[in-house]
């Protein structure tokens, strides 16, 4: 018969350094009033980052963020720390009273793209043959 102890350590191992990782969590602290926002971030998702932002305050997102660790402090008026919270997307916000809705649609290019190229409309010919 052969022993299962062989095995064991490396799974342990395994499961041990995966628990580790989730302790490693975002950590994201928001402070003040909307008028004058605290927001300190750390390893956290710009999607996160409004997400915490939205359950302290009227504002709401959607659209993708992308999956990268922000470490930093922002603060201001609510507007402001969200434009700098989405430096390097393009997005929208839209005001409703206290309320904001921001849409994010994607991040910024470093490329220069060009508009599209609408062409005038044209008149159609008229035609030239008589009916009889």
């Amino acid at each position: 018969m052969r022993s299962i102890r062989p095995f064991a350590l490396p799974i342990a191992g395994v499961l041990l350094a995966a628990l580790h990782c989730n302790c490693a969590r975002a950590e994201i602290r928001v402070q003040g009033e909307a008028d004058d926002v605290r927001v300190e971030a750390r390893d956290a998702t710009v999607g996160e980052i409004l997400a915490a932002l939205g359950e302290r305050f009227a504002l709401r997102f959607r659209g993708t963020t992308g999956g990268g660790g922000v470490t930093a402090t922002f603060a201001g008026p609510l507007r402001r720390v969200v434009a700098r919270v989405l430096d390097g997307y393009n997005y929208v916000i839209e005001s409703r009273g206290d309320d904001l809705e921001v849409i994010v649609l994607s991040t910024t290019s470093p490329h220069a793209v060009a508009p599209p190229v609408v062409a005038p409309p044209t008149r159609p010919a008229k035609s030239t043959r008589r009916s009889e």
